[in-house]
């Protein structure tokens, strides 16, 4: 019996209603491309012939079909986002034929309608958690988790919102909002019902890299998913901003610039992926160009925390000290007082001298981690503003202790520079495995 659907990456063929659809919205796709797709699923892995193809398409008619087979071929290449020189999907064998070279996955469809509006009910559940997600706030997460739970009510085996759930635990972590030892199981759970799911998902790929490196600190596995991730579709901006952000942190900059451009090229509205650039060109040292990205961002969104964050810690490295204290004071404002904010605020006083100013901010993040978790890496900053430099180390050792995310950074935060030659700092590197 041959199947109603099928997928293979982040696409799947509906043959009974004649659609194409990527990660749940439907490609446009006119009728004879449609139908050659379906004749090379019919037959994956196998060379069809033209002649098969003009047979199957214009049958009884004598005429030259070789235009209208090229074009409907290039519009299907178009919908796919395929290419003919770099073939993901469809294989071109000149003069013979085509082949279907991309793995897929038979799936069982649904003639009930009622199947039909669940499915629909749980991509716009998973649509809308991303939008917040994309927002990186706390109750963004949360609205995003709420969404995505939602999303497998509807369907239960919903693989993207299973890799939404580990996304947005990951991002908890990572944001240093709850401890890391609260939601790694959590995370790698979703992550590997994803991959159970729908092994050939990339967005599965890219939360199991995400947990490999957030929660285990094994940068190889993580790139490892990565790259399989980018072979299913490396048309998906998630995966090029995970790379970007591992190339980051092991000073590979240059590599991780360009990996993020790539995410920006291909999703230019995205608030987090437009932090993620100014972020990592702030890490590069590339502050004059931080500034400017963060001002881009802040265009699309003006109250986005994150974007003034880096725009403050920028200009403290170019010397604007009021310029900083501005900006940051704004990032504290518009994120509730976060403590990724708090800290950067603090160690702009104490770098500009504002000791008293700095001391105050530290005991808000002591007292804050009496009623929530914050991160021993926060503590760190601000004790490294203040040249305390033994406090310093001491606090990221406790954060290595209590294996916070936030370290993925510790090798190339200039807020941290000052430690670089410090024994005990050279130890937590040996022990991270950036190298």
């Amino acid at each position: 019996m041959r199947p109603r659907s099928v997928r293979f990456a982040s696409f799947e063929v509906d043959f009974e209603q004649c659609e194409l659809r990527k990660s749940g919205t439907r490609v446009p796709l006119q009728n004879k491309p449609f139908r050659i797709l379906e004749l090379l699923l019919r037959q994956p892995g196998a060379l069809v012939s033209r002649q098969e193809l003009a047979k199957e398409l214009w049958p009884g008619h004598h005429v030259n079909f070789e235009h209208s087979l090229n074009s409907a071929v290039n519009a299907l290449r178009q919908a796919l986002e395929d290419s003919p020189r770099e073939c993901r999907f469809i294989e071109t064998r000149f003069g013979l034929g085509y082949r279907f070279i991309a793995p897929i996955e038979e799936t069982a469809g649904s003639r009930r309608a009622a199947s039909s509006i669940g499915k629909t009910n749980a991509h716009n559940d998973y649509l809308t958690g991303r939008f917040f997600l994309n927002k990186m706030t706390g109750d963004g997460i949360q609205r995003a988790i709420g969404c995505f739970q939602s999303a497998l009510q509807e369907e239960p085996d919903y693989a993207l919102a299973n890799a939404g759930l580990a996304d947005s635990y990951c991002q908890l972590a990572l944001s240093g909002n709850v401890s890391a030892s609260d939601v790694h199981d959590v995370a790698r759970e979703f992550a590997a019902a994803a991959l159970k799911t729908r092994p050939s998902l990339p967005e599965a790929h890219v939360s199991m890299g995400l947990v490999r490196m957030i929660f285990d600190w094994d940068w190889n596995r993580a790139d490892d998913d990565w790259t399989r991730a980018r072979d299913l579709d490396p048309s998906l901006p998630e995966v090029h901003r995970a790379r970007a952000r591992l190339l980051s942190a092991r000073n590979c900059h240059d590599d991780a610039l360009r990996e993020i451009r790539q995410a920006r090229d291909l999703d230019p509205l995205s608030l987090a992926i437009g932090f993620e650039y100014a972020w990592l060109l702030y890490l590069s040292s590339n502050f004059q160009e931080a500034i400017a990205q963060s001002w881009r961002v802040l265009t699309l969104e003006p109250s986005f925390a994150p974007a003034q964050t880096i725009l403050g810690l920028a200009h403290r490295q170019l010397g604007s000290f009021d310029e900083a204290v501005t900006e940051l004071e704004n990032a504290c404002t518009c994120s509730d007082r976060q403590p990724v904010a708090i800290a950067s605020l603090g160690h702009v006083y104490a770098a500009a001298g504002l000791l008293d100013k700095a001391e105050i901010l530290f005991d808000e993040l002591v007292a804050q981690s009496q009623r929530r978790h914050v991160s021993a890496y926060w503590l760190a900053l601000v004790y490294a503003g203040l040249d305390r430099r033994q406090l310093a180390l001491e606090a990221l050792n406790t954060a290595y202790l209590q294996r916070e995310p936030q370290l993925l950074w510790v090798n190339v935060d200039p807020r941290l520079f000052s430690l670089h030659s410090e024994p005990d700092f050279l130890a937590l590197r040996r022990h991270l495995r950036f190298d």
